[in-house]
């Protein structure tokens, strides 16, 4: 898995790290040229970034959570992080609760942005179920491909674990925004957010810009700075 590192100091590893996940079809270099790293470093937040690409036959394999931990969130538990924190961008968004339903353990928690919300059918069988919550409740339903974080998030919203909170941001003209609304009815309101537009990159550069000022980021890492 390619990855890119930026540090929050040239030598020293910072506290926690922040992992992002690209939008299909978009690069790590794409996640650079729009601003996504130099957003969190206007900011001054003491983190370290990985950026980390997920191939479409790891997606198709249904390996990506696999691979993920293996190839950063394992190396990175080892190297001391105390706090790991994931965030992805449509399809990227997809693989990150695809990661948190198996893991979630290691993670402080994960931002949601403009997530690609499943496949059609997987969406019209929860929708016809009568939502999430009823859907996950039935013993008949599977536990197969997006299905698995779909039953994360509603044992998340049944048990109150807030171990691995959620966020979600997302536009209103989103071509997937039917699927993210189902999403979005199970995560607590302060912790969704929602603006004009559509699935493109100004969007989710304010959908970030807003979470870096707003999230849980600022108050917890710029506390550990003081105390450092």
């Amino acid at each position: 898995m390619r990855t890119i590192l930026d540090r929050w100091q040239p030598v020293e590893r910072a506290d926690s790290l922040l992992v992002l996940l690209p939008p299909a079809k978009a690069s790590l270099e794409d996640l650079i040229a729009q601003g996504m790293i130099a957003a969190v470093r206007q900011r001054g937040l003491p983190l370290d970034i990985v950026l980390a690409e997920v191939g479409y036959q790891q997606v198709m394999a249904g390996t990506v959570a696999g691979s993920l931990h293996e190839a950063v969130m394992a190396p990175a538990l080892e190297a001391g992080y105390r706090r790991i924190w994931l965030a992805g961008i449509s399809l990227g968004a997809f693989n990150a609760l695809h990661y948190a339903a198996l893991y979630s353990q290691h993670l402080a928690g994960i931002k949601l942005l403009a997530p690609y919300p499943g496949t059609a059918d997987i969406l019209q069988e929860i929708s016809a179920a009568g939502g999430p919550q009823i859907w996950a409740d039935s013993p008949a339903s599977s536990r197969q491909d997006e299905r698995i974080w779909w039953h994360w998030l509603c044992q998340q919203v049944a048990s109150d674990d807030d171990d691995c909170p959620v966020w979600l941001g997302m536009a209103e003209q989103d071509r997937f925004v039917a699927g993210q609304r189902m999403l979005a009815g199970l995560l607590p309101p302060q912790r969704v957010y929602c603006v004009a537009g559509e699935h493109h990159w100004p969007v989710w550069q304010q959908l970030w810009q807003y979470w870096l000022d707003h999230g849980p980021l600022p108050a917890q890492l710029l506390s550990v700075k003081e105390q450092a």
